[in-house]
């Protein structure tokens, strides 16, 4: 690898919607940082191209086909890693998005329940396979992919922020439930960040809405907090919020 600076030399991370966007720099972060890492998605294209860069690299990665919202493929997706690659140190559930929008009343229930699914259980499901992995090992890392729609009320986005809001609260009970196995668990809000699935509503570097303190940001700049967290020292941060967005949550 290019860097010189390798503080995750011999560690595992796991990072799940690692195709593109802020998974894949994420990814690519902490196997420049010195990292093993599993790339998981649904699309396998995607992922050939995140470890192809790694290994090109000089990196050791591992391309994961899964999709979160099977908890059968969330477990078959951490005992591969862990049997390919030897340990786990590091979970990022990145993967999500929203698939229904508009006013709650004219919500299609079954897409509403999906976006619940993708971005609530499906990190239940991640977690629920990690965690036992970590335990054994007596230390290890979840960082969650949260938002700001979590935090702060946004009309037309029901399902998406009340999922949001649980993977938070999430993060706070598991971390009270985690602590004495030696493992920290937190939540990552990037804010406004300039990727394919956002790319039709802003750009990076302009102002969101007007508002000049709230700067849409690329995937790398939220990568470099992902691996700030992932490098802690034992007993560092847990049950918290780490926040990039620039209006108050």
């Amino acid at each position: 690898m290019t860097t010189t600076s390798r503080p995750l030399d011999g560690a595992v991370c796991l990072v799940t919607g690692g195709g593109r966007g802020i998974g894949r720099a994420s990814a690519l972060a902490m196997a420049r940082a010195g990292a093993a890492v599993a790339v998981a998605a649904r699309t396998t294209a995607q992922l050939a191209d995140v470890v192809q860069e790694i290994r090109g690299e000089g990196g050791t990665a591992l391309a994961v086909k899964a999709d979160i919202t099977s908890r059968d493929e969330c477990r078959a997706m951490v005992e591969r890693t862990v049997a390919e690659l030897g340990r786990l140190d590091v979970l990022l559930c990145n993967a999500g998005g929203g698939l229904t929008g508009g006013k709650l009343v004219d919500s299609d229930p079954e897409a509403w329940a999906g976006t619940v699914v993708l971005n609530l259980t499906g990190v239940f499901h991640c977690c629920q396979a990690a965690i036992p992995v970590m335990a054994r090992q007596g230390a290890g890392k979840v960082l969650l992919m949260g938002s700001g729609a979590g935090h702060a009320a946004t009309p037309g986005m029901s399902a998406y922020a009340a999922a949001k809001a649980g993977a938070s609260q999430l993060v706070r009970v598991l971390a009270q439930e985690v602590w004495q196995d030696g493992i920290d668990v937190n939540e990552i809000v990037p804010g406004p960040v300039a990727t394919e699935l956002t790319s039709p509503h802003f750009t990076l570097g302009e102002s969101l809405r007007g508002a000049r303190s709230e700067r849409v940001k690329a995937p790398d700049e939220v990568a470099e907090l992902v691996l700030w967290l992932a490098t802690r020292p034992h007993g560092g941060p847990t049950g918290q919020t780490f926040s990039l967005a620039r209006r108050p949550l």
